[in-house]
């Protein structure tokens, strides 16, 4: 059964996801704490990997595949097949978990459901494209490393 892109849902999602990043840098207190610094910068170089290891010319914003979309499983896609997402949801865990308000669990969670939803939608379209997205989607996690 051949899935169908739809262009609405997938400009909807960026749209949703960058409009919670957006409210996010804006809500929580830039921090210089060293334990919070590290983990965005390794949030921040994971994700700099991860557009390095997929090229920049097959890059995508919107989870639609490229029509000369090719599977990508080395740097960080061997171990997650979302790790752009996984570097923005850990990006911003170490500010919220230091100021946890309702607002702020609340926006961060929109964020990361957002994020599921996308990757969701968007690997049921890599699984129509690509003939071994099936066999990766058994030996890698999603989205967290060792987790989900």
């Amino acid at each position: 059964m051949t899935q169908m892109k739809h262009p609405i849902v997938s400009f909807s999602l960026v749209t949703l996801q960058f409009t919670l990043i957006g409210i996010l840098l804006l809500v929580l207190p830039l921090s210089l704490n060293t334990v919070v610094l590290i983990v965005q910068a390794i949030a921040i170089l994971l994700g700099l990997w991860a557009v390095q290891s997929m090229h920049l010319g097959h890059f995508n914003i919107v989870p639609d595949p490229m029509p000369d979309i090719e599977l990508v499983t080395d740097g960080p896609y061997q171990f997650i097949r979302h790790p752009m997402y996984f570097s923005i949801v850990l990006f911003f865990l170490p500010l919220v978990v230091l100021n946890l308000n309702w607002i702020n669990i609340g926006l961060y969670a929109a964020l990361f459901v957002t994020l599921f939803i996308k990757l969701t939608y968007e690997e049921h379209l890599l699984v129509e494209k690509l003939e071994d997205y099936e066999i990766y989607q058994k030996v890698t996690k999603r989205l967290i490393p060792f987790v989900l």
